[in-house]
């Protein structure tokens, strides 16, 4: 029996290489996190969950500033995605986004825009959604750019160097 796929259009039209890219992107990072021990919970038998925040501690405040200076990022400061919340009556809606006052408030950013993309509305209508994808992309590839440059610490280092793939 052929299952008709007609469901799923609007993805197909709508559907860019960078959405691609930036969810291939963010699930190599956690990868590499975890393996660089990088990770939120650190007890054993605790499902491996990236840390992003101890990433964003080794990076340091350096890149928040950083990224602050890039245009192609100013959205994910001016204009971060909302945040899908629970309401009383168990309905979702749209709430209020985060603030951007540190460099872990820029990977929660960072992973509301792949969350919403790969787990939510996912609706890139508007050019802003665009743009936050791209600078969700930019400050990836600017954090690895980071880390490349701190040789001296020995996680960012495994990290870079699991994040590669190899044959």
């Amino acid at each position: 029996m052929a299952v008709d796929t007609n469901y799923r259009a609007g993805i197909k039209l709508l559907f860019k290489n960078e959405w691609g890219s930036l969810v291939a992107t963010f699930a190599r990072f956690e990868y590499a996190l975890k393996l660089a021990g990088y990770l939120k919970y650190e007890k054993p038998g605790t499902s491996a969950e990236a840390g992003w925040a101890g990433f964003a501690g080794d990076l340091g405040d350096g890149f928040l500033a950083h990224c602050r200076a890039l245009p192609e990022v100013e959205v994910l400061f001016n204009a971060p995605p909302r945040l899908l919340k629970v309401d009383k009556d168990q309905a979702v809606s749209w709430k209020k986004a985060r603030a951007v006052n540190s460099v872990s408030d820029l990977f929660l950013v960072v992973q509301d825009v792949r969350g919403s993309l790969f787990h939510g509305d996912a609706r890139v209508h508007g050019e802003r959604d665009g743009e936050r994808i791209e600078a969700a992309q930019v400050v990836l590839d600017e954090a690895w750019g980071w880390a490349l440059q701190h040789k001296g610490n020995p996680r960012l280092v495994q990290f870079c160097e699991a994040f590669r793939f190899t044959q």
